[in-house]
């Protein structure tokens, strides 16, 4: 049967303390609610099923527990097997982790009244079960909504699957749901474009977005190229992983891509002046932001890289010998506050060979864990990758350093200078997820 507990004091049993020395059995609570709940694990086990549900179908919850739902189902008189769409929307629910709706499906059950059997048409809506900061579905609630059968059947007493589908609302919520997904993943695509080729420099960028289905967050990278061949890179993190999180970051960025374009500003007065400017066209929103300018090489070839930090964490470097090092110094104010404090810069020469990674905190950052030790981690990470190429670095980065896939969007600019640059290399790209 179903236990659980709440922040409060555990009495035991299932039971959760509250204020006033009173207790909360939870099998009684899900017991009294109205509408019908099964529950199954990832093996589509039946763990709990409330009075709602077994009332109808005439069985006790403990003909129903421990056993598949192909088999619990066949303990019901005259109940059909999981039709197919049941099944395959449950499924669905368990890789995903997002909620499935099944239109309105034909039981003939025994009316325990009359004893007559007739049909019933059950709309299925499949919850998964997860833990905060954990995407893994430990279990789905199956919830049951009996539909009439007038409505399903019409006057002509026909149930065609067009019309299942037309009056549970089921094809429009998923037409929905389609074209707002396919506006997301246009709107993230256009912005998070592979960066510019960069002479002298190999750059690589990775995003990755916490929200599985839509694609969209509010993290993004930009590579924006000087008429003096200086180089700007910038990583950013505005709260949220939605729609609404990804129409903030489009406009910050925009602006921040507008100043970074005029060659006579560092870092930090790209940030001060996009701060500034963001404020004055109202674009409302807090972010995480870091920018870096990458001089022209220098007769030995090696590179100058300046940045500032507006609430971010700090870059990384590798150099050619493999040794690795964050770039810890202290970071200004979060982007958006304008207070009257200045941004301090940071400079260091990059030598042929070295590797510089700027990131958002997606990257490394771990429910109970010191966001200190978790940077350490990824230094740790960094200097084990063998391969020099910085494609691959960029992809074992993700790979090994990313704690959960899912709990928070990843954006990732990699740059690496070239000791013998070759015309015309191309930079290169990736949004994974």
């Amino acid at each position: 049967m179903i236990r659980g507990t709440t922040p409060a004091t555990d009495a035991g049993g299932g039971r959760s303390a509250v204020p006033g020395g009173a207790t909360l059995d939870y099998r009684d609570i899900f017991d009294a609610m109205a509408v019908p709940k099964i529950v199954l694990d990832p093996d589509l086990l039946v763990l709990d099923a409330n009075r709602s549900y077994t009332e109808p179908l005439g069985v006790p919850a403990d003909a129903l527990v421990g056993r598949t739902l192909a088999d619990a189902v066949a303990q019901v008189p005259g109940g059909p097997p999981p039709v197919p769409r049941a099944l395959d929307a449950i499924d669905r629910c368990l890789r995903t982790g997002m909620p499935e709706v099944v239109e309105p499906t034909r039981w003939d059950l025994p009316d325990r009244r009359t004893g007559e059997t007739g049909p019933r048409y059950w709309m299925l809506l499949a919850l998964p079960v997860t833990r905060p900061g954990d995407p893994t579905v430990r279990a789905v609630v199956v919830r049951v909504e009996e539909v009439d059968a007038a409505d399903v059947e019409g006057t002509d007493g026909r149930a065609t699957p067009e019309r299942m589908s037309w009056h549970s609302t089921v094809a429009r919520m998923r037409a929905t749901a389609a074209a707002e997904r396919e506006a997301a993943v246009t709107l993230q695509s256009s912005v998070l474009a592979p960066p510019p080729h960069v002479a002298g420099l190999v750059v690589d960028v990775r995003y990755q977005p916490a929200n599985r289905i839509t694609r969209v967050g509010g993290d993004w990278y930009d590579v924006v190229v000087r008429e003096s061949g200086r180089a700007v890179l910038v990583v950013g993190d505005v709260a949220g992983h939605d729609v609404d999180a990804a129409a903030t970051m489009t406009h910050l960025k925009g602006v921040l891509r507008t100043v970074a374009v005029e060659d006579d500003a560092g870092p930090a007065e790209v940030l001060d002046r996009a701060e500034r400017a963001a404020a004055a066209l109202r674009i409302e929103g807090f972010a995480a932001v870091t920018a870096a300018v990458v001089d022209p090489p220098a007769p030995d070839g090696s590179r100058r890289v300046t940045w500032a930090r507006a609430g971010s964490l700090p870059p990384l470097v590798r150099r050619a010998e493999r040794g690795a090092e964050l770039l810890g110094e202290r970071p200004g104010r979060l982007f958006g506050l304008l207070l009257p404090t200045d941004r301090p810069e940071s400079t260091l020469d990059l030598d042929p060979g070295t590797s510089l990674l700027l990131f958002t905190d997606g990257l490394v950052e771990r429910r109970g864990e010191l966001l200190s030790d978790s940077l350490e981690l990824l230094r740790q990470d960094v200097e084990q990758v063998v391969d020099r190429r910085l494609e691959r670095l960029a992809d074992c980065v993700l790979a090994r350093s990313t704690p959960i896939r899912g709990a928070d969007d990843v954006a990732l600019v990699a740059l690496q200078v070239d000791a013998a640059p070759a015309d015309g290399q191309e930079a290169v790209g990736t949004m994974t997820g």
